[in-house]
């Protein structure tokens, strides 16, 4: 775990370097990649090659990093946790019969290791292509987030229906997380932001119930899509969609899959919603 964490940092400087071969590498497929889809080419059917261009990029990028690092697992291998010294003592005093409990480890993966370093160099142009593929969706979506959000508080919980129970939370600050969104570039560092914004809401039921509180979806969904429409984020159908293009299959069947998954469910739902 350590030589990954020292390979990624290493990358991270490379790649700022423009005297470094990985440097000047990544400035020729940037300028390149902005050539191509900026100005005439921001084109929203341009959208699934500029995406498979950027998979491309970092599959070609990834074997570079496994020549310069022959130690480095392939594409979906597993670094292993390193194990400490007191549990390797007390390993060593079980009885050869008994197995060993399988550690956690890594999974490696492309989008991982170079999305951080490749993608903010690439949203500007990417970004602005998914926003003119999802320029309907979202036209239809702010409609009703700009209606939807004229109702005070306790109307609007009302009208979700959250439980009264949860109803005097404040929500503020889940509310200010998930606006965070739009101001990260990957995948990864969105779905960081998602699963704080799901902590504090948590967070704040807990402090005003001051007992113990099972969650259920159905009493969460409300209060997410109440934060949603609050946060009130212009391109959210573009942030879904950038999510899921991109986002590590690691994750995708994981806690940060749900949570993306209730994201999207928001989304959809907000652009259906009818108030009475």
């Amino acid at each position: 775990m350590e030589k990954y964490d020292s390979i990624r940092r290493y990358l991270i400087k490379a790649c700022d370097t423009p005297l470094h071969p990985l440097g000047r590498l990544m400035e020729t497929l940037v300028a390149v990649y902005r050539m191509t889809y900026v100005g005439v080419g921001a084109n929203r059917r341009l959208l699934l090659q500029a995406v498979n261009e950027i998979m491309s990029y970092l599959a070609r990028i990834f074997q570079l990093v496994r020549f310069l690092f022959p130690d480095l697992p392939e594409e979906g291998g597993a670094i292993p946790e390193p194990s400490s010294d007191s549990q390797d003592k007390k390993d060593s005093n079980c009885t050869d019969n008994q197995l060993e409990s399988p550690k956690p480890g890594r999974v490696v993966s492309s989008s991982a290791l170079l999305l951080p370093v490749l993608l903010p160099r690439l949203y500007p142009p990417l970004f602005t292509l998914y926003a003119l593929e999802k320029e309907r969706e979202d036209d239809v979506y702010w409609e009703c987030v700009l209606r939807l959000n004229k109702q005070p508080d306790m109307a609007l919980l009302a009208f979700l229906g959250v439980v009264s129970s949860t109803k005097d939370a404040c929500f503020a600050s889940a509310t200010e997380t998930l606006q965070q969104i739009s101001t990260t570039f990957t995948p990864s560092d969105k779905l960081q932001v998602i699963q704080l914004t799901f902590e504090e809401i948590t967070k704040e039921v807990m402090s005003s119930l001051k007992d113990n509180f099972l969650w259920s979806m159905d009493d969460l969904f409300p209060v997410f899509l109440y934060v949603v429409l609050r946060a009130r984020i212009r391109n959210l159908g573009s942030e879904v969609s950038l999510i899921e293009d991109l986002m590590d299959p690691c994750v995708q069947h994981g806690e940060h899959g749900i949570m993306f998954t209730t994201l999207k469910a928001c989304y959809y739902q907000i652009q259906h919603e009818k108030t009475t």
